[in-house]
């Protein structure tokens, strides 16, 4: 059968996802709490949506004929699975200092991807990828940060999300966020749905709180990622920094990742930034979070639509993780659970106060193929349970030791936040010139 190159163009790679009524989430928030399931995709992350539309552009339109990828990252898997649905085969470079081998490997060799050990850090594995491509005629190497077509497979989230809601407008939706190309995504999705001042509530952990480390140094005027003369916050990928910036595993939970450049068949990239966390001395099990810059598009948005950014920690992240397990018997990235714990830890009230039984929240669970129960057993052990409760909006700072004594709305950080929520909507609401709209009614459960 003949290869048809147009009509993969036009197939999409991923899958329209549910979006489950939480009881015991929207018992807990006193509003409808939504979960979509991003780990349902066929790869069990987002990431397929916006990969998937590049790789079919990349078959389509660059006439590549093999995809490389770099890192035991989602993004790999997502190039693994999108090489094998359209006909084309995919290699994965990887390095050999993880101390273990990762649970997406396993799966990338699955959808018979080739998988490549070379060096023992990223930069070496990346080099190896890149002399691929430069011999190799056809070969792609695929990136997922700030492409369009990356941004667009995103937005798609946001169009099922108004469908599945029967167009009734929600109160906030909260996400992860990492490079921020999905925040940049749901956003652009969220404006064609008409919903321009539905706030976004962007969630990492703090030691990998890259986004919100951007937006303080954009609204201080200092430069940013994506700027024409500094496209990343992080150093050249020639500085001692970068080069050795390769995260050591620590009781086998964590390893390195990568956001490869973007380039087609037979070029090579500027610059490769990898995910490192250069903030803090002990890697992070919420690898799925970590970023070596932001995108320029998420930047941009934030000046148009609301978002608050917020920052947790990882034994949150982990308890989140254990009672999404529990009440839903869904396995996701300690990474994405981060989401989850917004509302798990009764933060939702602090950045949105006026949320009732009416009200709609969506929380997108963006999944990720690298955890399993050892691994889950290892964070078990290592955080505390019940998580103290450790946020940061901003320069504010909220804690407290007990879930039953957090307040509904109180103190700085609630003001902060929800003056941030409210200012964000303001500025959004200017530039769209839209008008008041009465809150959401219930949906059906």
């Amino acid at each position: 059968m003949a290869y048809d190159k147009q009509a993969d163009s036009e197939r999409s790679l991923h899958t329209p996802t549910p979006l489950l009524y939480s009881a015991s989430m929207s018992r807990q928030a006193g509003c409808n709490v939504w979960l979509k399931l991003e780990n349902m995709q066929p790869t069990q992350s987002f990431k397929i949506r916006g990969i998937g539309n590049l790789c079919a552009q990349a078959v389509a339109e660059q006439s590549a004929t093999h995809l490389v990828a770099v890192g035991d990252t989602n993004t790999a898997l997502a190039v693994a699975y999108s090489a094998r649905q359209l006909g084309v085969p995919a290699t994965i470079y990887v390095s050999s200092n993880c101390g273990y081998t990762p649970p997406i490997r396993a799966k990338a060799e699955l959808e018979d991807a080739t998988i490549v050990e070379h060096g023992r850090t990223l930069k070496e594995a990346y080099i190896a990828a890149r002399e691929f491509v430069d011999k190799t005629a056809g070969a792609c190497l695929i990136d997922s940060a700030d492409d369009p077509a990356v941004i667009a497979g995103y937005a798609t989230i946001a169009s099922e999300i108004n469908i599945q809601l029967q167009r009734q407008e929600p109160a906030a939706i909260v996400t992860t966020v990492g490079s921020g190309a999905l925040l940049s995504g749901l956003i652009t999705g969220l404006q064609r749905c008409q919903w321009q001042r539905v706030p976004m509530i962007a969630v990492e952990t703090h030691n990998t709180n890259s986004f919100q480390q951007a937006l303080l140094a954009d609204s201080n005027g200092q430069r940013a990622a994506g700027s024409a003369d500094n496209p990343s916050l992080l150093p050249p990928l020639e500085s001692p920094l970068e080069m050795d910036g390769d995260i050591k595993p620590l009781k086998s939970l964590s390893r390195p990742t990568s956001r490869p450049a973007s380039e087609g068949p037979g070029q090579t990239p500027a610059r490769m930034r990898f995910a490192t966390d250069q903030r803090a001395s002990e890697p992070t099990v919420a690898t799925c979070l970590l970023a070596g810059s932001t995108c320029a598009s998420a930047l941009e948005l934030t000046r148009e639509h609301p978002v608050v950014p917020l920052s947790i920690t990882e034994a949150m992240a982990v308890e989140a993780c254990r009672r999404l397990l529990d009440e839903h018997q869904l396995l996701v990235e300690i990474g994405s659970a981060a989401a989850l714990s917004v509302v798990g830890k009764g933060l939702l009230h602090q950045i949105v106060p006026a949320l009732d039984h009416r009200c709609h929240v969506v929380v997108v669970v963006t999944g990720g193929a690298n955890i399993n129960f050892e691994r889950l057993e290892a964070c078990r052990q290592r955080f505390p349970y019940p998580a103290p409760i450790i946020a940061k909006s901003g320069q504010e700072i909220f804690m407290r030791m007990l879930d039953s004594a957090l307040p509904s709305a109180s103190g700085d950080f609630a003001a902060a936040a929800a003056a941030a929520a409210a200012a964000a909507t303001a500025v959004a609401t200017a530039a769209s010139g839209s008008h008041e709209t009465s809150a959401p009614t219930a949906g059906q459960h």
